[in-house]
């Protein structure tokens, strides 16, 4: 998940700073939200003992007024984990809806896991982050599947529970100017960029500095560079609509949160009606064909921003299902 203002890696490392030097944090974290509110669940925002705050839970009054309440909280040394339950109606809210957002105040005893998160940040581990009304721990994750999980139970208490550490990749497929673009915003979306194309010496791939890795692979071995994964994104923008058909093959049957293809609807038509003995129409129902929302996108930066509008509306949609 992203987190607002800090990707997730850096929130949690300015929280491990902040630990280190000032012994004195709270959290709010997003657990629950219905409606119109302004924070999605995940969004996490801290407050160190000075005023001094980081990342957000949506911003406006609630933002504000949980600020207070957090920072007060704060100089109480004995103050313990909460929920606050927010109605987002009536004075001067117009966005309706209803937020829960927890509390938690990080102290030295928190030092050891805010370590374990950073190390599992740096080394790429999915672990679950769990948090309940006496403690914060750190387990091993089971599934890649869980990215956040709120439970309210009046007989055992509250959970909450994120899959932290697993970050999403992304592999564009095709350097040009396209790709180039696209991981320019990629990178801003907390994706781990990978760029594959067969050519040697294309310029906008070597000029290319958002992506961790740049291979040159032949296309018809791509399904070797590409993994599994339910954090993994691909993007099919090669030079030609050969290629692209060819690099579809080797790749439609694994396992992927998302498979798209750049190109007009009258291309798309065209891949179906060469690719009809390798794939049926059920499964060119879950490919992203052609990738993008409509908004008349003409530039490479305008069709990566509609790329990647798509992208979200599929990832929040995933998250509340």
């Amino acid at each position: 998940m992203v987190c607002f203002l800090f990707q997730q890696a850096e929130f949690w490392a300015q929280c491990l700073r902040t630990i280190k030097t000032q012994h004195g944090l709270a959290l709010l974290l997003v657990v629950d939200s219905q409606g119109s509110s302004p924070g999605k669940i995940g969004a996490k925002m801290a407050i160190t003992s000075d005023g001094k705050r980081f990342g957000t839970i949506g911003g406006g009054q609630v933002e504000y007024s949980l600020s207070a309440q957090a920072l007060a909280l704060l100089q109480q040394p004995d103050s313990c984990t909460r929920l606050f339950y927010e109605q987002l109606n009536g004075s001067g809210q117009v966005c309706g809806g209803m937020q829960t957002v927890l509390y938690y105040q990080c102290t030295e005893a928190d030092l050891t896991v805010l370590q374990d998160i950073q190390y599992a940040f740096q080394h790429k581990q999915a672990m679950q982050l769990c948090i309940s009304p006496h403690s914060l721990v750190l387990n091993k994750a089971l599934t890649e599947g869980l990215k956040i999980e709120f439970n309210n139970n009046s007989d055992k208490g509250w959970l909450y529970q994120e899959l932290i550490g697993s970050q999403k990749t992304a592999y564009i497929i095709g350097g040009g100017h396209v790709s180039l673009a696209l991981s320019q915003v990629l990178s801003l979306l907390d994706f781990e960029i990978i760029i594959i194309d067969q050519r040697q010496g294309v310029k906008t791939m070597e000029d290319n500095t958002y992506a961790s890795k740049k291979k040159i692979f032949p296309y018809a071995d791509i399904s070797k560079c590409v993994c599994e994964g339910t954090q993994v994104y691909v993007f099919i923008m090669t030079h030609s609509h050969f290629t692209d058909q060819q690099v579809l093959v080797e790749l439609f049957n694994k396992q992927l949160a998302y498979l798209g293809i750049l190109g007009s609807k009258r291309k798309i038509k065209v891949m179906q009606k060469n690719l009809i003995e390798d794939i049926n129409i059920e499964r060119w129902q879950s490919i992203h064909a052609p990738i993008g929302l409509a908004i008349h996108s003409q530039s490479p930066m305008e069709i990566a921003i509609s790329i990647a509008a798509e992208l979200i509306c599929e990832i929040n949609q995933e998250s509340r299902s």
